[in-house]
């Protein structure tokens, strides 16, 4: 097989990051935008000693699993890849990547993947929208980065965002000068009784209780699977008496003020100032008084806190980053050992290696919990639920 050559293929299985893949002569071939059982004209576009990857020239025998794009900038946007398929086969290919990830990279022979809880609304379900602005020769571009992450892609409206947000782009395209202002935008949606935004705070609301966010915050982005999540990390805390719970990477507060009532102590740590202030402040609001935030970084505060061993976590709620806990994070962990770890990503990948690392010192792995908290993408949600032996 050579670069340019036009071959013919069957799509067996979609990888992680939404690729189809396929076999020409058994060499391994990875075509964006193929459903599992296509039957494909493809062009070699790209030829490495292990695999290649193929545009796909012509779809003969179209996969029963395809579905029509809602999105007019599908397959150039890189902001979705699975909008080409039905929406019950993304569930089965996300919780089978999430087993393949602790198959490979977490070591376990049999994971306990639960299945896949589906989202109520498969589009404009997004609250929030990280946009770019870049002055072009027509004009301005408004939009989201391209499938190479290289150039923006000038768009209208994006499917999988709550309306409101799509409203805020439409009015910043007709106002050039706004956009001078900053070349990346951050818009929050204004209904799903989240509230008017501003540049100091955002308004979310979940499971009836209202939180303040600040307008760069991180906040859960799924407008209606976020009280589901809430409601699965808590259904896993309500055996017991706890005394004191560790809500790592806190953000603004939210797995905190749920969990207050199941321990007589929570702990929250982040490392911005700014959601800190936003977290005693939610939880002020929500009059709960038994929730304490610090400020840094959780590899430090960890062993400054509890090391003494006067007040032992009962349970560590772990909410990292994509790029999941640093070495510091887990050894912590490990030497002050919670009775029970529940960790939350939504990088199945990164949560696999950190799960593999608390296993291995002493950590038994009882469930994995998808949540499909971004539909027509390839991310997913994964809640861990761990116990020392």
């Amino acid at each position: 097989m050579r670069l340019k050559d036009h071959v013919t293929i069957k799509i067996e299985s979609i990888a992680f990051g939404g690729q189809g893949v396929g076999r020409v002569n058994n060499f391994v071939v990875f075509i964006p935008f193929a459903a599992c059982d296509d039957e494909l004209e493809v062009e070699i576009v790209e030829l490495k000693k292990k695999f290649a990857r193929g545009r796909i020239l012509k779809i003969s025998k179209p996969s029963p699993l395809r579905d029509v794009p809602l999105c007019s900038y599908y397959e150039n946007c890189g902001g979705c890849c699975y909008q080409h398929l039905n929406y019950e086969h993304q569930l089965k290919i996300k919780k089978k990547q999430v087993q393949e990830a602790f198959q490979k990279i977490g070591k376990m022979a049999i994971p306990p993947v639960l299945e896949v809880i589906a989202a109520p609304e498969v589009y404009r379900y997004r609250g929030k929208a990280q946009c770019h602005a870049a002055k072009a020769a027509a004009g301005w571009k408004l939009g989201f980065l391209d499938m190479s992450g290289g150039k923006i892609v000038d768009i209208e409206r994006c499917e999988i965002m709550e309306e409101t947000i799509n409203d805020k782009i439409r009015e910043l395209r007709k106002n050039p000068k706004l956009l001078s202002l900053e070349s990346n935008l951050t818009i929050w949606s204004e209904s799903q009784g989240c509230g008017p935004q501003n540049r100091d705070l955002i308004k979310r609301t979940v499971k009836g209780k209202e939180f303040l966010v600040p307008h760069g915050g991180f906040f859960q982005a799924n407008l209606y699977l976020t009280d589901r999540l809430v409601d699965e990390v808590c259904r896993l805390v309500m055996s017991g008496k706890i005394n004191t719970i560790v809500d790592a990477y806190c953000g603004s507060g939210l797995f905190s003020i749920f969990l207050s009532p199941y321990a007589k102590n929570v702990v929250g740590i982040e490392t911005g100032e700014q959601a800190v202030q936003f977290a005693q402040m939610n939880a002020e609001r929500q009059g709960v008084r038994n929730t304490k935030f610090i400020c840094g970084e959780v590899e430090s505060v960890l062993p400054q806190e509890f090391a003494s061993g006067a007040d032992k976590i009962d349970l560590l709620v772990l909410d990292p980053p994509r790029s999941g806990c640093n070495g510091a994070v887990l050894k912590a962990i490990t030497t002050l050992r919670p009775q029970k770890v529940i960790y939350i990503s939504c990088n199945p990948a990164t949560q696999a290696r950190d799960i593999k690392y608390l296993r291995e010192c002493g950590y038994d792995l009882l469930s994995l919990l998808p949540l499909d908290m971004f539909p027509q993408t390839e991310h997913i949600e994964v809640i861990g639920h761990l116990s020392l032996r």
